[in-house]
């Protein structure tokens, strides 16, 4: 049996509290053929090298404030660049929302389902979520207005045939001035 391409690896800024050490394990679980490595003391030039050695095509970096994530950086491995930088609001875990202890089991093949935004949608066709027939999983995401303390968020949901949630639900801060 072939070993598939590790597509996307996955890691956090320094001393990773558990809360978002947990944000990764369920983020590998969706995001089809992803790995996730623990960054340690390693700077950034270290994980970009050894994201290459996985041969692989993107680097998520996600940031950590007040022991929460607070920012999804994707980097472009080929241009060593950054190709998506976004505000994460709050996140809520799936053993938050399901009391079971059931493993899922990994994406192979995503689809996009309904992304109301277009750089979001090509963010997760850049990740993984192109198949058109056959998916284990669909990434749903909608424009959720709070009021005037934000102006928006984006709220983006991992689900199954039948809508049941199979990852984390992921809020990001969205600026309508950056599209």
């Amino acid at each position: 049996m072939p070993i598939p391409r590790t597509r996307v690896i996955l890691t956090s800024s320094r001393d990773a509290p558990l809360r978002v050490r947990s944000f990764l394990n369920e983020l590998e679980y969706v995001i089809p053929f992803s790995k996730r490595i623990n960054r340690g003391r390693q700077n950034l030039e270290s994980i970009i090298y050894k994201a290459r050695l996985f041969q692989a095509s993107y680097l998520i970096i996600i940031g950590i404030k007040k022991g929460n994530p607070s920012s999804f950086v994707v980097y472009d491995l080929y241009t060593s660049s950054i190709k998506y930088k976004l505000r994460i609001f709050g996140i809520t875990l799936v053993n938050e929302i399901r009391n079971d202890k059931v493993k899922t089991e990994r994406i192979k093949r995503g689809c996009i389902g309904s992304l109301d935004d277009d750089e979001i949608r090509h963010m997760f066709i850049d990740l993984g979520y192109y198949s058109l027939s056959k998916c284990d999983a669909y990434v749903s995401g909608k424009i959720v207005i709070l009021g005037d303390r934000f102006k928006k968020l984006y709220e983006i949901k991992f689900l199954d045939y039948k809508n049941n949630i199979l990852g984390p639900i992921i809020r990001f801060i969205y600026d309508e001035s950056s599209n």
